[in-house]
């Protein structure tokens, strides 16, 4: 896991939150297993990357639609 994303910013704002409420994890324990551990936690980097794709996919569709209207 890349160690300077802001995690504010689109598209991982509110990821963390998310998983935390799937996992029933504080947040706080999700991002220093994401991001302040050496080894990343195997299970939630892959949560965290399959939920960052679904929103790329989201937002990809939307703005395809988007170009379709306008």
């Amino acid at each position: 896991m890349k160690k300077n994303v802001n995690l504010r910013c689109y598209p991982y704002r509110g990821i963390l939150k998310e998983m935390g409420e799937e996992l029933g994890m504080p947040t706080d324990q999700i991002h220093k297993g994401l991001f302040l551990s050496k080894v990343p936690n195997i299970k939630l980097a892959e949560i965290f990357d399959r939920k960052l794709q679904e929103r790329q996919a989201i937002v990809k569709s939307f703005r395809k639609n988007l170009k379709k209207v306008v």
